[in-house]
């Protein structure tokens, strides 16, 4: 088997301090869109640890879950900084999806208050980038396979999200075992389809997402999503989760 290349370091080779941004739970019938941004330290103040868990960091859905929840709590000790972004099930059902994508990020980068008020390149996976933004952001498809903060951030957001709906099903265990969240995350598994034409739709549902499995009194039709209506809404702390 070959040794896996380890992903770049840099965009650009200055000083600019730089930013990863992934999500997760963008598909999810159910609970908090989550974004996960991360800044790493330059390579001349690596320690040992940095070393190690460098050529370990790719895309989270490439990463076996025991090891990626290892690799988070690895991430979250060695990281600069990092910060997870959060919007609720009723923000998507008001806002649209894409609106919810680039105010995670917003929040994201946002709760990164080490590094506060200096000037920032946001490096994103995928192709949606946040509207209104001052600094310099670019969007990378494979992103997360491609540059290590971007990696970081997606196994952040990836465990931060799943994390967040076993704390749930283990306060719920009735809501837990109605939608299959356990094994599905929130996502549209058979059995969770199942659960939501048995027992229809969680306070926690995202209303806009799940129309064909509920009656129309359960279901709300999707918001009109334009960049040029984009709003910022102020962050709070029921709306992010905040670590440095």
């Amino acid at each position: 088997m070959s040794k896996r290349t380890p992903l770049a370091l840099r965009y650009k080779e200055d000083t600019v301090v730089e930013v990863g941004l992934d999500e997760a739970g963008r598909g999810s019938f159910w609970g908090p869109f989550m974004a996960g941004a991360v800044v790493w330290p330059p390579v001349e103040a690596w320690t040992a640890d940095h070393k190690a868990i460098a050529g370990e960091i790719r895309d989270s859905k490439k990463i076996a879950p025991k090891k990626r929840e290892r690799l988070a709590d690895d991430i979250k000790r060695l990281a600069t900084s990092w910060h997870i972004g959060s919007v609720s099930n009723k923000e998507i059902d008001e806002h649209g999806i894409t609106w919810a994508n680039q105010e995670a990020f917003r929040r994201a980068v946002g709760g990164l208050k080490a590094i506060e008020g200096r000037p920032k390149r946001l490096l994103i996976d995928g192709e949606l980038s946040i509207v209104d933004y001052a600094d310099e952001q670019h969007t990378i498809v494979e992103g997360d396979n491609t540059y290590l903060v971007i990696g970081a951030a997606s196994i952040l957001a990836k465990v931060e999200h799943d994390r967040w709906v076993q704390a749930y099903c283990d306060g719920d265990a009735v809501c837990a075992e109605r939608y299959g969240l356990r094994t599905s995350k929130g996502y549209g598994t058979q059995a969770h389809r199942d659960g939501l034409v048995a027992y229809g739709a969680h306070e926690l549902h995202r209303r806009t997402f799940i129309g064909r499995y509920v009656g129309t009194e359960q279901a709300l039709p999707k918001p009109v999503a334009t960049n040029a209506g984009y709003r910022k809404v102020p962050i709070d702390s029921d709306k992010c989760l905040i670590r440095l």
